[in-house]
């Protein structure tokens, strides 16, 4: 372990080096100047020195000139090394040379350099060197400073330029401020912003920036000299400039965290424009709230229209899915019951397809929903009178409300509504769930009918159950948003619900404060006041029956573009003794029509095709054969509905997918004997 001497007039660097050469194994002493290096270095004879070469009072140059002239000779050889940012090795070498400076490191090196010269210089030991005279030691130092002083002028005189040229084009008004608060520098735009000369800025001038009541906080702020993080203050304040209208101020007081100096920079901008557009803001409020909601309407469509799509795809393969799966349990109860399949192999066979039935009808139910959500599920709206509906409902909807729940219907003068009966049954089997799970101890459902101002019918479901904290109700209507921990597809019950509404032209709201219940309101638009009320439900004589043709004279096209649904619908038509034709598209169709050399009695097409869709064939059927029948077929209500929910093709017959043999065949039969 060696002994260095550190000599550094800053006492960052002297502690940077203590630690360096401290890891290393040395034994580190400070002089914080030349004249107390001098005296160390007699009194604890050290076997390195490591010095700075520019210093106050007695230099790096000038310290090794007289150590090597000093009369203790072990002193006068101890090696030396350069330490400096300020002077290249080339710039020290004759000076160096002179002196018998062992090397010179750059601060800018790796600090391995460092000690590695530590190193050189502790394995040559004690330096040999020949004194040059005061005379020559003095003008090569006097070269040496003198050139380093007019660098360092050059260098003071271009920041300064450059400091100068920003403060005076920066947009900011910018103070320099003492220790003690009191601007020292103030730049041409504060004088600009403020109305006021420089001269009367300087000092405590500058507080005329702020309120009087922050001038102590500002001060106390400069006071404290935050050395270990920067610490910002802003301030807003209303001055008046003469002869101008009241200015806005945002000043930024940041304190300097230089320990080696102290004071803060303060910069002040003019936000006039701002604070004005923040209160023209005050007004605008409810605009920018309504395009929020736009955009949010927006979105929320975008994924309607996702999910109406997805559920349309969806429906073609869950379609085919449980046709052929009830061709196949139909086929194996046939086998079995022939003998030709044991009983026991066949009652297991059922049952697994009884397994795959259950999950394609649960897979139907969450189509539905996505369908109602999108608002594009198939509706064959009605004329409703929603209090004769709401009474004959009443025990379906006490049993979803479920035990310990009463259920307390309100009929009122409500006007008749158009809206598809399934999905009214479904929108409100959902809000009287949602109620019933806000209340697991039990509780009140009150579902009042009743008129709104505007003419519409409304719906008040009320529960008195738990409420919803702001953050959920601003979520209710979310598409699979629920508070049901581990809940997957919970959540989609509100979304469909407003599908459902939206469709048949009308809203929904929620009224919620936690621990205060909930209500949901609906609102329908009235029937047109010429549409037939609802016929009350009476014993009609039926009309005459009309001659039907036999089955296997009937013949029925098929048209749907989607291949494995296309031949499970033609096989469950072909079962029940229909002849069937079949055609994957709208041109194909009409083209299978022109070479049939009979008559064909019924129209069975999908509606979305690619090219020619089903309604554009149905028409040209229309034109061409007018006695067919035509059953449109789909999962996807885009082309059947507009933008108000109602059909575009009012008086036809439409088959929602998926669907079963029999209820393909119950509307297939009830169109032909039409």
């Amino acid at each position: 372990m060696a002994t260095v001497l550190v000599v550094d007039d800053v006492a960052a660097n002297r502690e940077l080096m203590a630690m360096l050469l401290g890891y290393r194994g040395h034994e580190v002493i400070e002089a914080c100047d030349g004249a107390d290096a001098l005296a160390l270095a007699q009194s604890h004879h050290p076997d390195v020195v490591v010095s700075d070469v520019l210093m106050p009072g007695i230099d790096g140059l000038e310290m090794v000139h007289r150590l090597r002239n000093a009369a203790d000779e072990q002193a006068a050889h101890a090696p030396v090394i350069f330490y400096t940012a300020n002077y290249l090795e080339p710039e020290t070498r004759p000076i160096a040379e002179a002196c018998g400076v062992s090397q010179v490191v750059l601060r800018s090196a790796d600090p391995r350099e460092l000690l590695d010269a530590v190193d050189v210089a502790l394995r040559n030991g004690p330096v040999e060197i020949t004194p040059r005279s005061a005379d020559e030691f003095a003008t090569v130092h006097a070269r040496a400073i003198n050139a380093k002083l007019v660098e360092k002028v050059k260098a003071l005189q271009h920041t300064e330029r450059r400091f100068e040229a920003m403060a005076a084009s920066s947009p900011v008004g910018i103070v320099l401020l003492d220790a003690d608060g009191d601007a020292t520098y103030v730049n041409p735009r504060l004088s600009e912003i403020v109305g006021v000369p420089a001269a009367q800025l300087l000092g405590r001038g500058w507080l005329i920036c702020l309120d009087a009541e922050s001038h102590d906080e500002a001060l106390a702020v400069v006071h404290a000299r935050a050395t270990t993080e920067s610490v910002e203050h802003r301030y807003r304040n209303r001055i008046a400039r003469t002869g101008d209208e009241a200015r806005w101020l945002r000043v930024h007081l940041r304190p300097i965290a230089d320990p080696e100096q102290s004071g803060a920079v303060v910069m002040v901008d003019d936000v006039t424009d701002v604070v004005a557009a923040e209160e023209r803001a005050g007004w605008e409020v409810r605009q920018r709230q309504a395009e929020a909601r736009r955009r949010d309407a927006e979105r929320l469509d975008s994924l309607r229209r996702m999910a109406g799509g997805m559920a349309h795809d969806f429906n073609n393969l869950l379609g085919a899915m449980l046709g052929f799966l009830a061709l196949a349990v139909e086929q194996i109860t046939e086998e079995v019951e022939g003998g030709r399949i044991a009983a026991k192999t066949g009652e297991a066979l059922l049952d697994d397809l009884g397994q795959v039935s259950k999950g394609g009808e649960r897979a139907k139910k969450l189509t539905e929903q996505l369908l109602a959500f999108g608002r594009r599920e198939i509706s064959q709206p009605e004329i409703i009178d929603l209090d004769s509906y709401l009474t004959q409902a009443a025990a379906t909807l006490a049993e979803a409300a479920g035990p310990g729940i009463k259920l307390d219907l309100h009929p009122g003068d409500v006007p008749t509504v158009r809206i598809d009966p399934r999905l009214l049954e479904r929108l409100l089997l959902i809000v009287v769930s949602n109620a019933r799970n806000a209340m697991p101890d039990g509780g009140t459902i009150t579902i009042t009918c009743g008129r709104s101002a505007h003419g519409q019918a409304t719906i008040s479901i009320t529960d008195d159950g738990q409420g919803m904290s702001p953050e959920v109700l601003a979520r209710a209507f979310e598409p699979f948003f629920s508070t049901k921990p581990g809940s997957r597809t919970a959540g989609l019950g509100l979304a469909t619900a407003q599908g459902v509404v939206s469709q048949a032209g009308g809203d929904i709201t929620l009224d919620s404060e936690e621990g205060r219940g909930t209500t949901v309101l609906i609102r329908l638009p009235a029937a047109d006041g010429n549409a037939p009320r609802p016929r009350e439900t009476t014993q009609a004589t039926p009309p005459p029956q009309a001659v039907t043709p036999r089955l296997g004279d009937l013949t029925v096209l098929l048209v749907d573009d989607e291949k494995a649904l296309l031949d499970v619908t033609a096989r469950f038509i072909a079962k029940a003794g229909y002849r069937v034709l079949t055609a994957g598209g709208g041109a194909e169709a009409l083209e299978v029509a022109e070479h049939h050399s009979g008559p064909i009695h019924c129209l069975v097409t999908d509606v979305v095709m690619p090219g020619m869709d089903g309604r554009q064939l149905a028409h040209r059927f229309q034109t061409e054969w007018p006695d067919t029948k035509i059953i449109f077929i789909s999962g996807y209500a885009e082309a059947l509905i507009d933008t108000e929910g109602r059909s575009l093709e009012p008086g036809r017959t439409i088959l929602a997918k998926p669907f079963s043999s029999a209820q393909l065949i119950g509307t297939l039969k009830a169109a032909l004997t039409a």
